[in-house]
């Protein structure tokens, strides 16, 4: 019997201990090949994008232009602009959040790196944005299946019976659940949306701009998937009142093992995800569902890469003095 890839070396090339042990100068080497992969870590100019440029104080470089002169560091006009954590510790927090598959809690990575909540909250957010920005350039095609997940809201029920009430109903939710659509290519990725509820007026838009007109749309029995019929040609229902897997083997299991992590990360990992950002952690745990089978060190980089090639955040850069996002800012509308 095959070995299970998560079992094997290969997954197992890079450990939280050697990144502990590497030196702040390791360190900083890592970031500058992930920030210009191009010249395979020498830096250049980010204003002019002249490659003669010197190291001068505190890991800062200046360009040798004279009509530039522009001081810069390797985490210049990133996601880690302005960061105050030494690069061996922003690596291990990235490598931290990696080597965990549902996802890491900020107050568990406060704790391991010694920094505040704070700090260890703000760079998780970070990363996460970096990531969730990838969404903007995929595609999916051939078999994609598509389904809604609830998310948040969750309202307690009274001691006595006679008081408690039906949480199911519209008229007794707190306003706070949002639903998560999640539409899952077979044997390729996931693309991850957050709205209010499972709507047509969503999923269409959203099928439109994420699926090639060419593919294969598979969705359970729910009305907002009724009308896909008019853009698709090829849909595919499942009736899940009758059966999970019907007897022409129509099924959406793909993304509902997705759903299954995001339901165990939100009640064993975080325990509660505020629906403000609930688009970034879902689309980190699609990131991590996507790359399962992939070495840690190969996961870092890719992280790394994406935070190094973001710019800075417009929502997290001063979060702390109160530059906080619209509730609604990364939410889809109809």
């Amino acid at each position: 019997m095959a070995q299970h890839y998560l079992m094997s070396p290969k997954c197992r090339d890079l450990t939280l201990g050697a990144v502990f042990r590497m030196s702040e100068a390791t360190a900083f080497r890592w970031f500058c090949r992930a920030r210009w992969p191009e010249t395979d870590g020498f830096p250049y100019c980010t204003r002019c994008g002249v490659t003669n440029a010197w190291k001068t104080r505190r890991s800062r470089f200046k360009c040798r232009a004279k009509d530039c002169r522009c001081e810069f560091s390797v985490t210049s006009g990133t996601i880690f602009a302005h960061h105050k954590l030494p690069f061996r510790q922003l690596l291990a927090a990235i490598a931290m959040s990696v080597h965990e598959a549902k996802g890491k809690a900020a107050l568990k990575l406060a704790r391991e790196l010694g920094v505040q909540y704070k700090t260890a909250w703000t760079n998780l957010m970070k990363v996460r944005d970096a990531v969730a920005a990838e969404r903007a350039s995929m595609m999916l095609e051939n078999t994609v299946e598509i389904d809604g997940m609830y998310v948040g809201g969750h309202i307690p029920q009274e001691n006595k019976k006679e008081d408690r009430i039906d949480r199911r109903l519209a008229e007794n939710q707190n306003g706070k659940r949002k639903c998560a659509i999640a539409m899952r290519q077979r044997n390729g990725r996931i693309v991850t949306a957050i709205t209010k509820t499972e709507d047509a007026a969503v999923i269409m838009p959203l099928l439109q701009r994420y699926v090639r007109s060419t593919g294969t749309i598979v969705a359970d029995e729910h009305g907002a998937y009724n009308q896909v019929r008019a853009v698709f040609e090829n849909v595919q229902r499942v009736n899940h009142s009758e059966a999970y897997r019907s007897k022409d083997g129509v099924s959406t299991n793909q993304v509902e093992s997705f759903f299954s992590r995001v339901r165990r990360a939100e009640a064993g990992t975080y325990h509660h995800i505020a629906s403000q950002y609930l688009d970034w952690y879902a689309f980190e745990l699609a990131w991590h569902e996507d790359r399962r089978r992939e070495s840690m060190r190969t996961l870092m980089n890719d992280k790394l890469s994406k935070a190094l090639g973001h710019p800075t955040s417009r929502w997290l850069c001063g979060y702390w003095q109160g530059n906080h996002p619209p509730k609604d800012a990364f939410m889809v509308v109809p």
